[in-house]
């Protein structure tokens, strides 16, 4: 608001000063638009509203159109509703891996692929692109830590009781992370409708 005042008296300001005052609203506006974005992308709205499946089929598209990679996403048509914690840990590691593709891969395209079965949910983030580094596969092979961004998704993983491995080959890198399968028990008969539903479903296409 300060700002906006002194612009509408710039014409009484230097040159100098007169700039100096635009490159200022122009910085604002840039700092309240990545407040934003941060805020969505920390926690999307669209995750608590429509579920994970949504929210990732929608950070997808917009990480296309921004990045220029063409994203795939394959889910799986009887998710059902994950814990609350689950789905944020996997949209977060989406998240993360999918910026690591931007940053390192030089893949034209990324796979997110989202599955359940009745032990375990499993989210895949996978390109083509150069690799990873022989000291970092190194690392990673030694249990060693290879920056922020990935001990942060194995302690995320690590704390609901899931794993995470990642696989390389000349043809891109795989991240795979298996969170375990947990049945909301039910007062009457042990576990809620909606997990039997799952489970007889599951069955039946087994």
């Amino acid at each position: 608001m300060n700002v906006g005042q002194v612009m509408k008296e710039k014409a009484k300001l230097s040159p100098a000063t007169a700039r100096s005052v635009e490159e200022n609203s122009r910085l604002i506006e840039q700092a309240l638009t990545e407040i934003r974005t941060l805020s969505y992308l920390l926690h999307p709205p669209m995750l608590d509203e429509l579920g994970l499946a949504s929210a990732l089929k929608s950070y997808a598209q917009g990480f296309a159109e921004r990045s220029k990679i063409n994203v795939e996403v394959e889910l799986t048509s009887d998710l059902g509703q994950l814990p609350k914690e689950h789905e944020l840990c996997l949209f977060r590691i989406a998240q993360e891996c999918l910026t690591n593709v931007h940053r390192h891969s030089g893949s034209s395209i990324a796979i997110v692929r989202l599955a359940r079965t009745l032990s375990r949910t499993e989210l895949e983030i996978k390109d083509q692109g150069c690799g990873l580094d022989i000291d970092i596969q190194a690392k990673l092979a030694s249990g060693e830590s290879v920056g922020v961004g990935f001990r942060g998704m194995q302690e995320r993983v690590a704390q609901i009781g899931g794993t995470l491995t990642v696989q390389f080959n000349g043809h891109g890198t795989s991240v795979m992370v298996a969170l375990p399968t947990v049945q909301k028990v039910h007062p009457d008969h042990g576990t809620t409708p909606a997990e039997d539903d799952y489970e007889k479903k599951y069955r039946h296409h087994a």
